[in-house]
């Protein structure tokens, strides 16, 4: 846009009000009559003045009350740097706001802060496990032949969970760890709660190792207790632990330590070889680690009379 005035036109102008202000002023002093006011003079005067405001204002308009409007070209380039400046600004704004939340997003799981991070963490579970899971009933076509045949079930599932314990112990001491670094029955801190979007879940594991570069939680399982709803119980076990190594940042894994007995004869075939390929991609991502250990029959039958004592 050219903002430069045009000086011919305004020399025009001025030749032309002059020219008219001339014939005023002749017509004022030898008209007839003389020295007086006519209609022709005003009507030339309000040329004049017309002629004058045309060159000073971009707009004059006269109807019931005189409107005159001056518009200077430097103001509306202004106006419209102005314009496009917040324009800019408000969409440079919003990106920044949209980053600001995208951040804060992110920051739940990769950068929470200091204080958060103290205080998210493992400590001792305040309420037993629930060892529901871990029992194992008799077939219907087991069930109808007795008493007896119930009561060697629960004499076996007694004698899984001892071996269970035991395989922990085992377990344990083969890592030659310090007990401060060791806590039996280890769940979540209050912290963790609401970091999960999906479920809120209490999650009792059956012990927790705390390292310098990795953290270890173990969950102790009998080879031939691996049914469905055990496979959903780790599960779950795994996908908290994931979410906790993403809000830490730091290295965690499960441990599910597989316990083989030797007074168990009726081995359900292909319940651990079904567990082994479906958490495939649990240990392929080394959130996964399994280990075995072998207990026997007088092990686990020891054990569970030297507990007789303190249940009584």
């Amino acid at each position: 846009m050219d903002d430069r005035p045009n000086y011919f036109v305004r020399t025009l102008i001025s030749i032309l009000v002059v020219a008219l202000a001339v014939l005023v002023g002749i017509s004022f002093a030898f008209g007839q009559p003389q020295y007086g006011i006519t209609g022709g003079i005003i009507t030339v005067i309000l040329i004049i003045v017309v002629l004058v405001l045309s060159e000073s204002f971009n707009q004059l308009s006269i109807g019931k009350i005189l409107s005159l409007t001056k518009e200077v070209a430097k103001k509306k380039e202004e106006n419209a740097t102005v314009k496009e400046e917040n324009k800019e600004l408000r969409q440079n704004l919003f990106q920044i706001v949209s980053n600001i939340q995208q951040s804060q997003v992110n920051n739940t799981f990769n950068a929470p802060p200091e204080a958060w991070l103290k205080l998210l963490g493992v400590v001792p579970a305040t309420e037993p496990k629930d060892e529901a899971t871990t029992e194992e009933t008799p077939s219907p076509d087991t069930a109808t032949q007795g008493q007896s045949r119930e009561d060697v079930f629960r004499q076996r599932n007694r004698q899984r969970r001892s071996a269970e314990e035991i395989g922990l112990r085992k377990f344990i001491a083969g890592l030659s760890l310090p007990e401060s670094s060791i806590i039996y029955g280890a769940e979540f801190s209050t912290a963790f709660h609401g970091i999960d979007p999906i479920m809120e879940r209490r999650v009792v594991f059956d012990c927790f190792l705390k390292g310098t570069d990795v953290e270890r939680f173990v969950e102790v399982r009998h080879r031939d207790m691996t049914s469905p709803m055990v496979m959903d119980s780790l599960y779950i076990m795994l996908s908290k632990i994931n979410l906790y190594r993403q809000a830490k940042n730091t290295n965690a894994e499960l441990i599910l330590v597989i316990v083989s007995t030797d007074f168990d004869q009726e081995s359900r075939a292909g319940r651990y070889e079904r567990l082994l390929d479906s958490f495939q991609p649990a240990i392929a991502n080394k959130l996964l680690r399994i280990e075995h250990v072998q207990v026997t029959q007088e092990e686990a039958q020891k054990a569970l009379e030297e507990q007789q004592p303190s249940l009584l």
